[in-house]
């Protein structure tokens, strides 16, 4: 897994399992770079997939920069104003990037991590084909 995904991973996950993922972890010491803090950003998008773009509008997101036991740079950002969630992702992005914590939690928190957005998303999945209506023509004969 490269970083981008576990940044991607780690914004989107529950706040309560990456607290949970804290427990009996060491060398988590770290200074704040950045917030955390919240703000806004302009949410563009596409008619049709491939039309000009338009300016959807704004979502909240949070984001935070620390420097990891002196050596690494985390960065978290989530939806939303959730400003401890934002901490812990960029906390994590700091600790994967040290080999002395990535093995650990590659094979810790990131399973149960993906394991539990698989599941969120075969449930939405399964949400939206339930709501799925197919429509069909029916010719006369000639």
């Amino acid at each position: 897994m490269d970083r981008e995904s576990w940044i991607g991973l780690l914004g989107s996950a529950d706040p309560a399992d990456l607290e949970a993922g804290l427990e009996g972890l060491e060398g988590g010491e770290y200074a704040r770079i950045t917030g955390p803090e919240t703000g806004m950003l302009m949410v563009q998008a596409k008619a049709d997939g491939s039309g000009s773009r338009f300016n959807l509008g704004e979502m909240t997101v949070s984001k935070c920069i620390l420097e990891v036991q002196g050596k690494f740079m985390g960065s978290g950002w989530v939806m939303g104003s959730d400003l401890r969630h934002a901490e812990l992702a960029a906390l994590f992005d700091g600790l994967l990037q040290d080999p002395a914590h990535h093995d650990h939690l590659m094979t810790t928190l990131i399973p149960r991590l993906e394991e539990k957005e698989r599941t969120r998303r075969e449930r939405l999945l399964k949400d939206v084909s339930d709501t799925k209506v197919e429509f069909f023509t029916l010719k006369r004969g000639e």
